[in-house]
């Protein structure tokens, strides 16, 4: 099966939210195994974790993988604060 990728880029806040959140759509429809990477991002918020946690969901229900490309130390460490990190597949990084 192919995958997919998703660039979280550097900052990853509420602010683009609605952008994630379309592409997470489009990757949605694509059938694929999707691949995070946020071996970039230096800032990341709630709302993001958030909705990468309902977007993982989303994938699982349909058999799907969400796997993630060197995860930074600032996705890690929000991740573990909110209690996300195991949900998210975060906490073997």
């Amino acid at each position: 099966m192919e995958i997919e990728k998703l660039d979280l880029g550097t900052k990853c806040t509420i602010i683009r939210a609605e952008e994630l959140h379309a592409q997470m759509e489009a990757l949605l429809q694509s059938e694929h195994d999707v691949e995070i990477d946020s071996s970039n991002v230096e800032q990341i918020d709630t709302s993001a974790l958030q909705l990468i946690l309902s977007f993982h969901t989303a994938l699982k229900q349909a058999g799907r993988q969400l796997s993630w490309i060197t995860p930074s130390p600032q996705t890690i460490a929000s991740a573990k604060l909110l209690g996300l990190d195991q949900s998210l597949g975060l906490n073997h990084h």
